[in-house]
């Protein structure tokens, strides 16, 4: 353990994945469900909010598939 997890009192080990694999579907279910508020309403809706939306998603989709799986 480096002297950064020792300081915040991390035991987890380096490949353990889980916890930054549901905080990535966390992420990424609630950027859907913001988008699709936007969406429902037509007025706040812009090409670039969407947009942005979207990369976040893809984003922290990919993020998601190049973890590497846990070997238990």
């Amino acid at each position: 353990m480096n002297r950064a997890h020792q300081l915040h009192g991390i035991n987890a080990p380096y490949n353990n994945t889980t916890l930054m694999r549901q905080q990535l579907i966390r992420e990424i279910t609630c950027l859907e469900r913001q988008l699709e508020r936007l969406r429902l309403r037509d007025e706040l809706l812009d090409f670039s909010t969407v947009q942005t939306y979207e990369e976040m998603i893809t984003s922290r989709r990919e993020m998601l598939e190049n973890l590497p799986w846990e070997n238990s």
